[in-house]
């Protein structure tokens, strides 16, 4: 099941982009949803049932978000996957490819795998206030929560500019009995007024002006509106500066295709989770950070997109790629032991990951690849080389001889026997010697000489006629053991008969 608690901020985004976008805005290609999408539809009552499932606080009973929907999802895929938006990089689903689709499929697990422990098991848009300070929530965790500060995570141009002047409320909260309040943004007043102050669980109070600060020393809120929001909880100056200047009001100022023109995600960052866009917003920010964070990770030698595709290869076991990708996302490095904090909820995520791919989506049962993948494919579908053609000529392959029993030996073939001094018992009948040929056609009669006259595979008779002998039989013969004493009797006995027939003729003619 998936799991029940918010988890871990993500850490300090990487470093900005090394190539900006075009500064030309350019119309989104039209690309028709094909494999990916329509596969993830097909499942859609297996992801409702166990993926798109929040948990009551007080009795942990499952039952459907009401704030992540498997409708929203698909649009938001077809959105950041399918469609793009203006850059070189985008979701990695592959949807046109019949191919490469499956290792997409792997990619959208990965990612369910942390929006499930992230904010849909708690039913959440906004961050939570979940981390504890001696027994009490600082109500300064908005400012960063497991000693981050979010309003200072930056990445030069694509960073929001912090407003110390905003004020902003979340619109969601923990779902349990006094639970913490709403996070909440606002200016320093100066004095015990410019405190946050703490929330006692045990009488479910605020306790306001008391300088109680969370685990980075905050004791204020002033300028830290940049919690997390979405399925993935964006948080951060830098991750939500590059939300408004690649998918916002920014974009559109610059001269750049914007999907929200409207959206100024940086006066507004409450906009993903409150504005009339928020169903869709909720999955589009999220999928984005991924594409833009995760997927583009490539730290001493440990590119995601590698591995991503290594993992699917290596037939989808081990669980050294979805807790690197668990690292990468939580920590911002992939490595273990590369930061002093675990990520949280590590075999939860580790879990879902394989709930999706091996009961939900069944990646491995789905027909292998044609040919198993290198890289992202830079062609479209319709280039991409399909299997070798047949020869023209399809080569004929003769079946191997059935070996003779036993088997034959084959010698240097022998010279010819010499004829014997003793006249034969049958005139112009010869004896062959026991020598051993090769085979390669109907061999001819095996007897050295023939009388004149005669002709081949023919054996003189007794009487000046001539008889057929079957030769294949003397052949069989002397390629037996002792064939050629076995032939010489046979030649015997037929000279004998022919002997006594000429005997009886001549009785008869005599009397």
């Amino acid at each position: 099941l998936f799991c029940k608690y918010a988890e871990s901020p993500t850490k300090n985004p990487t470093d900005s982009p090394t190539e900006s976008p075009s500064e030309t805005p350019t119309d989104s290609p039209t690309i028709t949803a094909a494999y990916a999408i329509t596969f993830l539809k097909s499942k859609q009552s297996l992801m409702e049932q166990y993926v798109f499932q929040s948990y009551s606080s007080t009795s942990n009973a499952a039952y459907p978000s009401t704030r992540y929907a498997f409708d929203d999802f698909i649009l938001g895929l077809q959105k950041i996957g399918v469609q793009g938006f203006n850059a070189n990089f985008k979701f990695l689903l592959w949807d046109d490819n019949e191919v490469w689709y499956k290792v997409g499929l792997v990619n959208v697990a990965a990612f369910l795998a942390q929006a499930t422990v992230e904010a849909v098991g708690d039913d959440t848009c906004d961050e939570l206030n979940w981390q504890q300070v001696a027994g009490r929530y600082a109500l300064s965790n908005s400012c960063g929560q497991e000693g981050r500060s979010y309003q200072d995570e930056t990445c030069g141009i694509y960073s929001c500019l912090v407003d110390t002047s905003m004020e902003v409320t979340a619109v969601s909260q923990m779902n349990q009995v006094r639970a913490p309040p709403p996070f909440e943004c606002r200016p320093s007043t100066g004095g015990s007024n410019s405190y946050a102050g703490y929330w006692n669980t045990n009488t479910g109070t605020e306790i306001k002006n008391t300088p109680y600060s969370n685990t980075a020393g905050r004791i204020d809120v002033e300028g830290c509106c940049y919690w997390g929001r979405g399925v993935l909880l964006t948080r951060g100056s830098c991750n939500i500066g590059k939300l408004n200047y690649y998918l916002g009001a920014r974009a559109e100022r610059e001269g750049r295709r914007s999907m929200y023109p409207n959206i100024d995600f940086c006066t507004d960052p409450e906009a993903t989770c409150a504005s009339s866009l928020t169903q869709e917003l909720r999955w589009t920010t999220a999928l984005f950070e991924w594409a833009e964070r995760v997927q583009r990770y490539n730290t001493d030698g440990w590119s995601y997109e590698d591995e991503l595709i290594k993992f699917y290869d290596m037939g989808m076991s081990g669980d050294s790629f979805i807790d690197a990708v668990g690292r990468v996302f939580s920590r911002g490095c992939h490595a273990a032991g590369c930061s002093d904090l675990d990520v949280r909820a590590a075999d939860k995520r580790k879990s879902n990951f394989f709930l999706i791919i091996n009961n939900i989506f069944g990646i491995a049962n789905i027909v292998a690849p044609t040919r198993p993948p290198t890289r992202r494919p830079t062609v479209p579908v319709s280039s991409v080389p399909g299997p070798t053609p047949r020869p023209v000529d399809p080569i004929t392959l003769r079946p191997t001889p059935r070996p003779l029993t036993p088997p034959v030996q084959i010698l240097p073939q022998a010279p010819p026997p010499t004829p014997p001094t003793n006249p034969p018992m049958v005139p112009g009948l010869t004896v062959p010697g026991p020598t051993m040929t090769t085979i390669t056609e109907p061999p001819p009669i095996l007897a050295t000489q023939r009388p004149e006259g005669t002709m081949p595979n023919e054996q003189p008779s007794g009487n000046g006629g001539s008889t057929q002998f079957p030769t294949i039989l003397e052949t069989i013969i002397i390629l037996e053991p002792n064939g050629a004493e076995r032939l010489r009797l046979i030649h015997c006995f037929y000279a004998m008969v022919l002997f006594g027939a000429t005997a009886i003729q001549l009785l008869i003619t005599v009397y």
